[in-house]
């Protein structure tokens, strides 16, 4: 690490062994500036990730940078007018690929989870198999401060913590408010030896707060803590909701395991979004208990003579109220006068609850599981010890009180939950526990808590209550207001806050963030941009350097099913090939393009069409032109758009290209100029693309071996296979147990992924032969590479494979008598 004065570049710290990746002696560093000490090329670099990252808890990335003869992958944050600079070993090719498509995944899977219970449970598993943690929980904060584990997913040998409690001392506000600032915390060994920074400060210098930094050493008693439940490695992600800490997702592994910059980046994002996820589902869930009790309450309040007092109405509506919220008594205090009914304290000895409740909850829920604890004097015992205070008017002294009997139960720790010291030559020490093993404790004198759905209902009571008293509707406006409030923030969160992603990607989220207003169109059009880009990614990595125009503009037009509409969509041109970046912007361009023909362009109507051609002029350069007519009378757009800034920032900016975009009444005109040095002519050839029928069911009834190594892979073929007609999936993740499938059954047909780790899929196969069963192989390699010539005639799906691709695969696998 580097610590750089950022008025001045000059260096003011580093850790002591940065000759690791500078190659120099430290004293050689310290007083430096920045320049000298890592080159002016990469300076520049470190110094654009910090302008872009700003002050705060963004950190700007370097990937794959040359230091000292070796590569370092480098995070760059701004804080307190210093800028930190960290290096690390550069991640691996196969790290940087995963990136964008574990994001993606992750997203996807989620998306459709619309309960918190269901969204817990399919994180655990996914970040499980997409990070490979021997064990992963989603750890939820309660409201004394302790936490749950809520979900879990683990290897069979690991402990299970689910449904234990973890006391609040095990994570400390200090803690907290870290977890707060860093969505991700990688501990790669707990036992490491944490390095020093240099030089040591002096006498009336400041500390350096390290509050941001990624590489930050961890307290010995947190490593000791991990080592006492037999954890090697681990990272926390956050779950922030607001500015608060909802939970944690906790994953633990048994030796040391360090997770790369570009796959921490895309688990921050994906955090990012499932915080936003959560949120969503705890809304939904609020509004449907607000609209539970509002029932209710119409139903009441329509009722209700007007003419009649607040006090009256109460009095008569006492058991109505009684049964919103479940209570095993209720109670009217108005004006020192006392009504109740069910399980309720007397008269007397409410009367010091209300001189509290007068002071505390005047315009406000109150509540409490445990009477005792706060009014120790008083003689409730057991009889009564839960109360819900809903103040219905303040200057009236008037409140409705929900009370609950004790409810003993056991609570389950992991460990004891007290701490335990230690005598040094220092004094007591604070230590961690060492066991954490199930401990058990009795708990008396506690109702059962007041949830966050009651709190919702009492609010509204309240808030019709207090409607009736003034006949005004301010509380349910500003009610109201307060949602109105926190759906913006969600959508001002879900644009701006994916941050800190690998550069493209991390453009792509924050557009599509600023031009959508819901989280079905924004994961829509995310998901669309990310194919987008996920394909001119598989077609560069292809051709070494990009791929045909032709080729793109084809299989974008498959996605959106353009082949199929022969008279109203031509496409005419050279085969020309463009360079990777020329490739990756037009993947982004013309997704943007199409979508925008196919929603609101010429293809959106019957009689619409849509021609694409382009051109070389005498000077090298290509310029395509994009004419769509038939459709919707065109108007110019008002504001700019994601595809207006994509252009500006790509075909003007980024290829040095022009752009000109003509908004004509009878249909939209584009003319795009790519510079020479962008482009190369390539040899025709035709095209192999196979676009299957979407209603088509290929595997209507069939039964069908599907062998593939990686979970989160097995479980989207899975889902793909049952959705073209397949009966039953047998899923097997090793060599051993597909052959064992096939000694005791008979699938209808077979997917095999060829590489299985450092086994192949070989023997199945020949197996699959020899007994006449249709089968094919599904690989990540381009044009199936490594698959032995003795298979060549066998359909291969690349990943990661669509619906489309798979039917077609697996109808080209049978016989054409079959299907």
């Amino acid at each position: 690490m580097l610590v750089v004065e950022a008025a001045t570049g000059v260096v003011q710290f580093a850790s002591v062994n940065i000759a690791e990746y500078l190659d120099t002696k430290i004293e050689l560093v310290i007083g430096q500036t920045l320049n000298a000490v890592v080159g002016s090329d990469v300076a520049h670099q470190i110094g654009n990730a910090a302008a872009k990252a700003g002050y705060g808890h963004v950190a700007g990335v370097v990937l794959s940078v040359p230091l000292g003869g070796r590569l370092a992958d480098i995070t760059i944050h701004k804080h307190q007018n210093r800028i930190f600079v960290e290096f690390e070993a550069a991640a691996s090719i196969g790290d940087t690929e995963i990136a964008l498509s574990m994001t993606q995944a992750l997203v996807r899977r989620i998306d459709n989870d619309n309960e918190v219970n269901d969204l817990v449970k399919s994180v655990a598993k996914l970040v499980r198999a997409l990070l490979g943690y021997d064990r992963v929980m989603v750890y939820q904060f309660l409201h004394n401060g302790a936490g749950r584990v809520v979900a879990e997913a683990k290897a069979p040998e690991q402990q299970s913590f689910l449904g234990q409690h973890f006391p609040y001392a095990d994570i400390p506000a200090q803690a907290r408010k870290l977890y707060r600032k860093n969505w991700t915390r990688l501990i790669a060994d707990v036992s490491f030896e944490p390095v020093p920074l240099s030089p040591l400060l002096t006498d009336g210098q400041s500390p350096i707060d390290m509050s941001y930094a990624h590489l930050r050493s961890v307290s010995p008693i947190h490593c000791q803590y991990l080592q006492n439940m037999g954890v090697s490695a681990s990272m926390s992600i956050s779950v922030v909701i607001g500015d608060e800490l909802w939970g944690l997702i906790a994953c633990h592994h048994d030796s040391p395991k360090k997770l790369s910059i570009p796959l921490r980046v895309a688990t921050e994002l994906f955090a990012q979004y499932f915080s936003l996820q959560i949120a969503a589902a705890e809304s939904r869930q609020f509004q449907r208990a607000t609209a539970y009790a509002n029932r209710r309450l119409d139903a009441i309040v329509t009722t209700i003579d007007p003419g009649r007092s607040i006090e009256e109405t109460l009095h008569e509506r006492l058991k109505e109220l009684s049964t919103l919220i479940a209570c095993d008594g209720a109670a009217i205090w108005s004006h020192g006068e006392w009504t109740a009914l069910g399980t309720v304290p007397s008269q007397e000895e409410v009367e010091p609850i209300m001189d509290v409740l007068r002071i505390e909850a005047r315009n406000h829920i109150w509540e409490t599981q445990e009477l005792s604890a706060r009014f120790p004097q008083s003689a409730l015992g057991g009889r009564v010890a839960g109360l819900l205070a809903i103040p219905v008017s303040a200057t009236r002294d008037t409140y409705l009180l929900l009370f609950r009997s004790e409810e003993a139960h056991e609570i389950e720790w992991a460990g004891e939950p007290g701490k335990q010291t230690i005598s040094s030559p220092f004094g007591d020490r604070l230590t961690p526990r060492a066991s954490f093993e199930t401990w058990r404790e009795d708990v008396r004198g506690r109702s059962l808590p007041w949830t966050i759905d009651n709190k919702v209902v009492a609010e509204s009571v309240r808030s019709y209550l207090r409607d009736i008293v003034t006949g005004q509707l301010e509380a349910a406006e500003a009610k109201r207001s307060r949602s109105d409030g926190q759906r913006e923030l969600l959508n001002a969160e879900l644009n701006h806050r994916n941050k800190n992603v690998l550069a493209l990607v991390k453009s792509i989220a924050k557009q599509t963030g600023i031009h959508t207003s819901s989280y079905d169109e924004f994961a829509t059009s995310f998901a669309g941009r990310l194919d987008a880009l996920s394909y001119a990614h598989d077609m560069s990595f292809a051709g070494h350097d990009g791929g045909e125009l032709r080729a793109l503009i084809d299989a974008e037009a498959s996605m959106h099913r353009f082949q199929q509409l022969p008279h109203r969509f031509y496409i005419r041109g050279p085969s020309i090939a463009l360079s990777a970046h020329a490739f990756s912007v037009f993947a982004l361009l013309l997704h943007e393009m199409m979508t925008n023909a196919a929603k609101f362009g010429s293809l959106s109507a019957a009689t619409g069409v849509l021609e694409i051609s382009w051109q070389l002029e005498t000077n090298g350069d290509c310029v395509l032109t994009w004419r769509e007519t038939g459709g919707p009378t065109v108007t110019p757009p008002t504001r700019k758009g994601f595809g207006s800034t994509l252009i500006d920032k790509t075909i003007v900016t980024d290829l040095g290209g022009t752009a000109d975009l003509h908004y004509d009444p009878i249909g939209l005109r584009a003319s795009f100029r790519v510079p020479a040095i962008h482009l190369h002519l390539v040899a025709p050839r035709a095209l192999q693309r196979t676009v299957a029928d979407a209603n088509v069911k290929p595997l209507l009834g069939l039964s069908i071996l599907l062998v593939e190594d990686q979970a989160l892979i097995a479980m989207d073929m899975e889902e793909m296979l049952l959705e073209i007609g397949a009966s039953e999936v047998i899923t097997s993740h090793r060599l051993d147990d597909a052959l064992e499938v096939l000694r005791a059954s008979r699938p209808d047909a077979a997917v095999l992924d060829f590489n299985l780790g450092k086994e192949t899929s070989e023997a199945i196969a020949v197996e699959l032969r020899a007994r006449n069963i249709p089968f094919i192989f599904s690989t990540g390699y381009r044009e199936g590479t490594g698959i032995p010539i003795d298979f060549a005639s066998a359909p291969v799906v690349r990943k990661p494979a669509s619906v489309k691709a798979l039917s077609a695969a697996l109808q080209a696998a049978f016989p054409a008598t079959v299907l």
